[in-house]
Parts: C-alpha cells; sequence; structure tokens
C-alpha cells in the first residue's frame, strides 16, 4: 500500500535529523507547515543521495589544543609554520595578501598590540587554528576559493584571521588562523555542534564552486573507528609502533561500537521502510540502495562474534519454516494465537 506524500516527507524529516544532526535533549521540535515540511524533505533526500554516492567527507579540525602554549609566541610559530616562514602567501579578512618575512613579521606585530592585543603568553587560547581539507583529487583552488567564503561567513563580523592554502600533499587543505576575541570582545567558544555546522557549510561553499563535497557524521556511515591521532600517524611513519594506540579495535570496543549504532540502524530502516511505499519510482529505487548501503557499512565487517551466530542462527530457522505455511498474518506456525 503507497503512502501519501506529505506523510513519507514527514517521516523522512523526522528519521533525517535523527541521523544526520545531533539529538538536543530537552528540547521541543518546531511544528512545520506543509512548505516547510516539502523542503526539509528535498534537502534531506538531496543529503540522503549524497551519502548513498559516497560523496567525498570534508574534514574541519582544531588543530591547537587548549591545554598547549597559547601566547603570542605559539601564534608566531603558526603563522611561520603554515606560511612556510613567508614562501606562501598569506590572506587576511579583508582580501589582502601577505607574503615574505617582512609582511610576516608586521602581521604578527598588528596582531599583538591591535585590537585586544595578544600577551606574549597564555594560559587560554588567543586563536584557533582550523584544518580544511579535502581527500585526494579535489581541484585545489575550489577548495581554496571556498574556504575564503566559509571564513568570511563565519568570521566576517570583523575577526582577523587569515588562512593558506598548502599545495605540498596529496590531499588540499586550507590552514586557517583565527582569532578568538572578536571586535566587540566576544570570544569564540565552539562545541560539537558548531563544528558539525562549520562541516556543512564548508561543505556546502565547495558544492557551490562545483565540488561534490558531503558533511555527515561518522555514525551515519557506520564508520566507528577514530582515525589516528598526527602524532600516531608520524611515528608510523617513521617506522615506531605506538605504544597505547591499537589498529584494531578488541572486543569490548566491537561490542560497545555495535550498540551505538542501534539507533542508527533504526533511522535508516524508518526511512527505507517509508520510502519503499512511495508512489515516487526514485524513492523507492533510494530504498532498495540504503538496504545495500547499510549491509556494507563498515560497522558491520567489525559487529560481534556473538551478533553474527545469532543473525545466522536465526537464518538457518527461517529456512527450515516449511513452504507450505501460510504467513499472511506474519505469525510463525509456533506462536500461539
Amino acid at each position: 500500500m503507497a503512502y501519501p506524500k506529505i506523510y513519507i516527507d514527514a517521516m523522512l524529516v523526522n528519521w533525517g535529523d535523527r541521523l544526520f544532526q545531533e539529538p538536543l535533549r530537552h528540547a521541543r521540535a518546531a511544528r512545520l507547515s506543509r512548505a516547510g515540511i516539502r523542503d526539509d524533505a528535498a534537502r534531506m533526500r538531496a543529503q540522503i543521495a549524497r551519502t548513498l554516492r559516497r560523496t567525498p567527507e570534508v574534514m574541519v579540525k582544531i588543530t591547537n589544543k587548549a591545554a598547549s602554549a597559547q601566547g603570542m609566541g605559539a601564534v608566531r610559530r603558526h603563522l611561520r609554520y603554515i606560511s612556510r616562514n613567508g614562501r606562501i602567501e598569506l590572506e587576511d579578512q579583508d582580501g589582502d595578501r601577505i607574503a615574505g618575512k617582512d609582511e610576516l613579521r608586521d602581521l604578527a606585530k598588528a596582531w599583538q598590540l591591535g585590537g585586544w592585543g595578544i600577551p606574549e603568553t597564555s594560559t587560554r587560547r588567543e586563536v584557533f587554528n582550523i584544518l580544511l581539507s579535502m581527500p585526494p583529487g579535489t581541484d585545489r583552488l575550489a577548495v581554496r576559493d571556498a574556504a575564503r567564503d566559509f571564513a568570511a561567513l563565519e568570521f566576517g563580523d570583523g575577526r582577523a584571521y587569515v588562512f593558506a592554502a598548502h599545495d605540498d600533499e596529496a590531499h588540499p587543505h586550507v590552514h586557517l588562523c583565527v582569532q578568538v576575541r572578536g571586535p566587540h570582545g566576544c570570544r569564540l567558544n565552539p562545541r560539537h555542534k558548531d563544528l558539525q555546522r562549520w562541516r556543512e557549510g564548508f561543505a556546502e561553499k565547495l558544492r557551490e564552486h562545483g565540488v561534490e563535497a558531503n558533511a555527515t557524521p561518522r555514525r551515519a556511515r557506520g564508520v566507528t573507528q577514530r582515525y589516528p591521532k598526527p602524532a600516531v600517524v608520524h611515528m608510523m611513519a617513521r617506522g615506531e609502533t605506538p605504544r597505547y594506540w591499537k589498529r584494531m579495535p578488541n572486543d569490548a570496543q566491537r561490542d560497545a561500537g555495535w550498540v551505538a549504532q542501534g539507533g542508527v540502524f533504526a533511522a535508516w530502516r524508518e526511512i527505507a521502510y517509508a520510502m519503499a511505499r512511495s508512489l515516487a519510482r526514485e524513492d523507492r529505487a533510494m530504498a532498495v540502495e540504503m538496504a545495500y548501503f547499510v549491509g556494507s557499512m563498515p560497522v558491520q565487517r567489525d559487529r560481534p562474534v556473538v551478533a553474527r551466530k545469532r543473525d545466522d542462527a536465526r537464518d538457518r530457522q527461517d529456512r527450515q519454516v516449511p513452504d507450505t505455511v501460510a504467513r499472511s498474518d506474519g505469525l510463525r506456525p509456533d506462536v500461539e494465537r
């Protein structure tokens, strides 16, 4: 039986928000009109289609820790690093270009003495060092232009920042250095949901520049294993073995990852169930793709052995049921009515 389109759109928005957005506790969802549901459903269909196509995911990361050195000395060293000591051109919030050691020195002095100023040593973060990255093969000029538009959108309130595009590695990436204090003294304090919003904004700017990009949480793609830290990557490149990092998860980690994916599986199942009963052929085809997508998730490969045995036993039990048993009522033959 086919469902009305408004019902399918409402189910898509409801379960899609649970799948792609962080749940907000003690928050009441806004009531949407029919037009609002239609627009949000179109946006959700586009995001699901990108996810099923395995569109490259953007990476947005804050690289300086709050517990590390945060004064002007650390800022000066980072500016030298991202500019390769003046050899790579920097661009600031006004579109001005900074190149060479002399201009780099003037920039550091302006940041230290101008505006609210940055002390030579500090116990708090004075800048946020943000890394914007895409997989190898992405158009480098588009990544730079998208980073420029993203920085203007998020930090274009008079806050000072500079960025530099690096072309010396396979994956194109941009280093963005943003002052914590804004023109009115308001300090940046990004949370996890802000980082996800930054990812979505950067991916949207990339799509505006003709680059296919997506920004979905790892859990929505069934990815439970975190990427190794940069220090671990450098150690492994030198041939050293990290002491506290393991390449493969242990049994306890696989069990925890499988349990944590329960809500993700439920969201994908409800979305596919609703779209499979749509009158639109595209929705029904997408429902079939969802089944293959969920079945090929990395978490399925790393799921606990106990869950695999349970599923195999259930499959064997289903195959042993005689074909003559009528199942129109959805009951097993051993279930009492």
